[in-house]
This record gives structure tokens, sequence and C-alpha cells, in this order.
């Protein structure tokens, strides 16, 4: 498996486990880039593109356009919109008295957006895992040929034909 290709080019096609493999990559980097102010900023944008690379060839190997990716990115920028207003708009009311902090409107709006945020990440999990169990197309479609299955792992074994493979009956 080339890495570079697995993570940087958005053409072709990628089978089940090396989907995995770039999910596990690109999780784990944005989870050590949080820890990192300005720079981690700066990487997460190329993960941005790593991840166009990765769910686009796991797309592309079950037949569907990279294009069908850009569906929970704007599910995803549609909730975070409507919670980041919704936050926005509980702080207002919630400063809006004669010097007095409403802690009850803050903590129940602050809880009302948290719903959307946490329905972006629930978006993403559900794409995942939609994208990584995909039946890849058997040959060739016309985002090439189909990805080369790891030689190393277990054959399996055909099934033991039945009576009625065999064209008999059981009267």
């Amino acid at each position: 498996m080339d890495i570079g290709n697995l993570l940087f080019n958005p053409n072709g096609r990628i089978g089940q486990k090396e989907f995995w493999i770039g999910v596990a990559i690109i999780f784990g980097g944005n989870l050590l880039l949080t820890w990192i102010p300005f720079l981690g900023t700066l990487i997460w944008l190329a993960l941005l593109w790593v991840g166009v690379a990765v769910y686009g060839k796991r797309l592309h190997d079950a037949g569907n356009s990279a294009w069908l990716h850009a569906v929970p990115w704007g599910v995803s920028i549609l909730l975070g919109v409507i919670g980041s207003i919704m936050l926005g708009g509980v702080f207002i009311a919630a400063m809006a008295g004669e010097g007095d902090v409403n802690m009850g409107a803050l903590i129940a709006g602050g809880g009302m957006a948290s719903v959307f945020f946490l329905l972006s990440t629930l978006v993403w999990i559900a794409y995942t895992i939609w994208v990584g169990v995909l039946k890849s197309d058997a040959g060739a479609n016309a985002y090439g040929p189909a990805p080369v299955i790891d030689a190393t792992a277990a054959p399996v074994e055909p099934a033991a034909p039945t009576d009625a493979d065999l064209g008999e009956s059981k009267d």
C-alpha cells in the first residue's frame, strides 16, 4: 500500500481496509492537532484534502462520484451555523437583563445549541460507516480497475454446492 497515494491522490479506487486506515490517520491527526494552536489549524486544512482523497476513492470503488462527499459537509455546515446562531442568540438574551445574567436561559439555550453540534457529529459518524461498508464494484468501473486485494489475507473457501445448485429436487 502506497501511503502517499492513499492520502493525497483523489483518483482511483481503494478497498475497505485502506479506507479504514485512512480514516484512522485522519481521526488521529485531528485529535493530535487540537493541542497545537496555530500550526494545528494549518495542518487541519491539509487534512481536509486527505479526507477528500480517502473518502473520494472509496466512493469511486463503489461506483459513486466523489462529489457525494459534499453532502455531509453541507449538512454539517448548516447544522453548525444553526447551532452558532442559537448560541449567539442565547448569549445576547442572557446578557440583556439589567446587569444580571439569566443562568437558566444560558444553560437551556446552550444545551439546545449543542444538540445541533452533536447532530453534525452523528452525520459524520453515520456517513463514515456507510462509506466504509459500501459494496465494491467487482471489476473495473468508470473510476479505474478494482483495487488489488492483499495477497496475505486468508483465502475464502467456496461454499459447498447445495441440491438446488445441482438441479436436484427432493420430492
